[in-house]
This record gives structure tokens, sequence and C-alpha cells, in this order.
């Protein structure tokens, strides 16, 4: 069994590359315990916000594999991988990756995101001023005991540096062709079990070389589950994308502004119909202060960290805290801040609240 080349701060990292099976297998061995530590932890959050036991959710997850095994194969082939390196059965890895339409289609987390560009002239190139992805990433505490770094490089795919969760294929990250990603869930009952799951939509994005070849292939494949995923690139093409088993609704920036934003509720007005969410108050009042505070300015790595370190609203704000008393999802702080740099091809990350400047690491390519 191997262990990470790499850590920071008790966090490891796992580097990896070559076929599906081989990168699955050196995530699953590399970070056994931090796996077992991810399945008990979303075995006590599938219980309180889905009210299923950890057998039943892989019960549930497994629904969803005939459409990816005819689908999605080499991401099968990976999560049999992780799980064989990991000693751990395949559907305990399949449920975690399908954390979202187990869970989230009950609660939602709490994240606030942002992209902007630092004009709106782009090349083919790269965008003068900087293009910038970032968010923050509010869930339930005991998920910090789980946070890994990962450097893989699949077979004739884009290298993808990413910071994400034991066991499951993709989160926040950001490939060598440019294309980074963001994520904030939505709360929501629609569900189909033919499309892609949310956290291998976002692996896919992050095999894609442009933000036009994420949309098209969002578009192609369809979402399981109601998500937002913030996307851009290096070229400074940006959007935030409203993904539903029926549909995308893309955000653009408005006319004259170069930068937009999301929180945890559906807000396009071109979400396709039939679709309902369920959101918390407190999305709709970070979404309005993080508008404030980046509007018709010309975003910067230090702009955006001050604009995630908002504590206006406390406990719910943009930089948020554990309510006092609070149970179950409730107890959702901000774990993590991510923020990328597409234009220098970096990727800074910080563990714990951004107000109270924690360490930062800086992922280079």
């Amino acid at each position: 069994m191997s262990t990470p080349t790499k850590s920071w701060n008790g966090v490891p990292e796992v580097t990896a590359s070559g076929t599906p099976w081989t990168i699955g297998h050196t995530h699953g061995s590399q970070i056994p315990s931090r796996i077992a530590q991810c399945i008990k932890n979303y075995e006590k959050l599938f219980l309180e916000t889905a009210g299923v036991s950890w057998s039943e959710s892989k019960t549930r997850a497994a629904t969803y594999l005939p459409a990816l095994e005819q689908n999605e194969p080499d991401l099968v082939e990976e999560m049999k991988g992780i799980a064989a390196g990991a000693g751990v059965e395949f559907l305990d890895i399949l449920a975690l990756n399908l954390r979202s339409e187990i869970s989230l289609t009950n609660y939602s987390d709490g994240c606030t995101s942002i992209v902007t560009r630092g004009n709106n002239n782009t090349s083919t190139k790269s965008a003068a001023g900087g293009v910038y992805l970032a968010q923050n990433w509010d869930w339930v505490g005991e998920a910090s005991s789980s946070t890994t770094f990962f450097d893989i490089t699949p077979a004739g795919k884009p290298r993808i540096r990413m910071m994400g969760e034991a066991g499951i294929v993709a989160k926040f990250g950001l490939n060598d062709a440019g294309v980074g990603i963001c994520m904030n869930a939505i709360r929501s009952g629609s569900i189909s079990k033919s499309q892609l799951p949310v956290h291998l939509a976002m692996r896919r994005v992050l095999e894609c070389r442009s933000f036009d070849g994420a949309l098209e292939m969002l578009n192609k494949k369809g979402l399981a589950s109601c998500v937002n995923l913030m996307i851009a690139d290096k070229s400074g093409k940006i959007a935030t994308v409203e993904c539903t088993p029926k549909g995308v609704a893309v955000i653009y920036p408005e006319p004259g502004s170069w930068t937009t934003w999301h929180t945890n509720h559906l807000w396009s007005p071109d979400i396709p119909a039939g679709i309902r969410d369920h959101p918390s108050k407190n999305s709709f009042s970070r979404l309005e202060r993080i508008k404030v505070l980046s509007w018709g300015q010309v975003g910067s790595v230090e702009k955006i960290r001050s604009w995630l370190s908002d504590e206006e609203g406390t406990p719910m704000s943009i930089c948020r805290s554990t309510p006092p008393g609070a149970r179950g999802i409730e107890r959702m702080e901000t774990l993590s801040t991510i923020i990328m740099d597409l234009a220098k091809m970096e990727v800074q990350v910080s563990f714990g609240r951004p107000c109270l400047s924690p360490p930062v690491r800086v992922l280079p390519f």
C-alpha cells in the first residue's frame, strides 16, 4: 500500500496518472484511512439529511449503475480502482460519488462563488487583467477530516489539480488547458438516473479543453440532479451554469459587466419548466452581498479573498460560522476557500474561515 508523496498542513495530496484503474487504485491505496473517514462522515450525513442508512444509500447508488456502466465506463473503472486500493466495497465509493443525488436533493450546502475577468476584452490566449474563479466551500466540520489534494493525469486527457474529498473523483479544480470549475449545491427533488451525477459531471468538465467544450458536454450528457457549476477558461470565457435534469441555463455577466455570481438558489430566467428549488433564505442575502462587494470592481486574488472573508449577517454570512445550537446539516461552516487565477494557471487553497487569515497553499502547473 503506497503513501502520498506530499501533504500540506496535514492534508495529503494524491498524485496519479495513467489508466482509469491505475488512477483509482493509486487514489485508494494512498489514502485508505481518509476514505474510511469520508465514508463514516457521509454515513452520518445521509442519515441526517435523507433519513437513509448507509446500506440503503448504497442500494440507492446502485440504481444509477446501469446508465453509468453504459455511458461512463472509464469513471466506473476508476471508482472500482479506488475501492480496491482502499479495501472497501465498490458501492461504498459509488455512494460517496453520488453524495448530491442521495442527500442534497433534500438539503443544500451554503457555498458562495464568484467568477470575474479583468475587463471585457478577450483573446485566444488570455484575458487582460486576469480571469478569476473562486468560492467558499461551506459544509459540516467533520468533512475537513477527509479533504485531499489531487494531481492526476488521465491517459490522453488534461492534467488536473483539485481540492476535494477522499474517494470522490472530482470537486473544485483547474486543468492544464486552463479550464476551472466551482460548484454550488441546489436543493431540489428533481432527479434523472440516466444522466451524469454531479461529481462525475465536474470531472468531465475538468477533462475538457475549453469553456465551449465543457458547455457542449453538459448539454449533451445532462445532469442527474440540480446543481450550479461555475466554469471559466483562461481565454476569458466565463459563466455560471445552472444544471438540471431537464437542461441547463447559462448565466453570463450582464452587458457592461465582467462578473457573475452564485449561491444556492436558481435565479436564471431561463431555467427549464418544471424545475423547483427550495433554498434557504441566507442564499439570497449572500448573493446580494457578494454582488454589492464586487460590483464595478476589477477583480484580483486579494480583492476576492477579502470579499469571501465578509461576515455581514454572521453566522449565515459569506464567511460562515456554525450557528449556536445548530444541529444536523445546519452545523455547516466555511471549511475552505478556493481562488483560481486562470491567466497564471494557479489554484490557491486555504482551510478554515478566510476571515481568520489561514495559511494559503498555491498549486501551480
